[in-house]
């Protein structure tokens, strides 16, 4: 009996410890302690996940830039007068959205010639939103000028083209005549495009450099020659289009030094070993290979832009050479 009593005292003096006021105030603080730890915990956690979560994605963004930045290496040596620069990025957490801008240099000036947006994914294809001059184009046939004229879409002005040496054409324009006689206060491109390639050496003795822009490349492939002469029946598929013509800038200060030549050959190459834009910059390598045997190695010209003033652009007129010339963009000079 002592033993029961015993045990029911010591039942009723842990019933009443347990109730007491300071100890279930205790518990109550550790339960608010624990939920918080708990918390903290889980906000923690959740900034790290999200923490390498952005930064793991802003790595893969910047290595996708990157990678379709290495197309834009083409850019200075392909597109005749034509320049890229003035971008911009804006990143969200799975994309970036890409602005490229695209310029046109006519007399002193910069115009802006094309806009491109596109959607870079952290994964998956790059997709183009919008292009300025249009995703696709069409041609029709100018009955005054007797051939097929391009128009940027973007800003309405004329695009260029040139003319093969040694092609047979139904009709070559002449339109240095047109680009002459404009308003004193235009300022004017003008694709010339020569009756046989030509060297560096002789580009810059019979052309000169004043009011010289950009020069076309000879990358053209005997077979693609032979294509074009046997096979293309209109003049307009056998013209080059400005866009994707082959070149390089003209520099006043240096304009027909070697490094031109030079760095056009290494930026080339460089794409080659990079495996960017395969198909035209080996078509390329190919047609300048086949091109330089007869001239001991030396880079031949077909064509070139020129840009200036009706009164500037007056001396090309009566060069013997000069096969075609077909008008570009025209601005205001003021």
């Amino acid at each position: 009996m002592s033993d029961k009593r015993l045990s029911k005292e010591e039942d009723e003096k842990e019933i009443d410890f347990m109730s007491k006021p300071s100890l279930q105030l205790a518990v109550k603080r550790s339960k608010i302690k624990q939920t918080f730890k708990y918390i903290g915990i889980t906000v923690l956690t959740t900034i790290v996940l999200l923490y390498v979560l952005i930064s793991g994605s802003q790595y893969i963004l910047n290595q996708r830039i990157e990678d379709d930045n290495q197309k834009s290496l083409l850019d200075p040596i392909y597109g005749a007068n034509l320049s890229s620069g003035g971008g911009s990025y804006n990143y969200d957490l799975f994309s970036v959205t890409v602005d490229e801008r695209t310029f046109k240099t006519v007399g002193d000036r910069s115009i802006l010639w094309d806009t491109k947006m596109k959607k870079i994914p952290l994964f998956g294809r790059i997709e183009t939103l919008s292009q300025g001059s249009g995703m696709v184009y069409t041609t029709s046939l100018d009955k005054e000028a007797h051939r097929h004229i391009r128009y940027n879409n973007f800003n309405n002005e004329r695009k260029i083209d040139f003319y093969y040496p040694g092609l047979r054409y139904d009709y070559l324009p002449h339109e240095l005549d047109i680009a002459a006689d404009l308003d004193k206060n235009k300022l004017i491109e003008v694709a010339l495009s020569f009756d046989k390639p030509m060297t560096l050496a002789e580009v810059s003795k019979q052309l000169g450099y004043k009011n010289v822009n950009w020069l076309w490349v000879d990358t053209s492939t005997k077979a693609q020659m032979h294509r074009m002469e046997d096979e293309l029946d209109s003049d307009s598929v056998k013209t080059k289009g400005g866009g994707g013509a082959f070149g390089f800038d003209i520099n006043p200060q240096e304009p027909y030094a070697s490094q031109h030549e030079e760095f056009f050959m290494r930026t080339l190459k460089e794409l080659k070993k990079k495996g960017v834009r395969k198909s035209i910059v080996n078509e390329a390598l190919k047609g300048i290979e086949e091109n330089t045997r007869s001239t001991e190695g030396k880079i031949q010209y077909n064509g070139a832009v020129v840009t200036g003033t009706a009164e500037e652009l007056k001396r090309f007129q009566d060069l013997p050479f000069i096969r075609a010339s077909v008008l570009g963009a025209t601005i205001d000079k003021y």
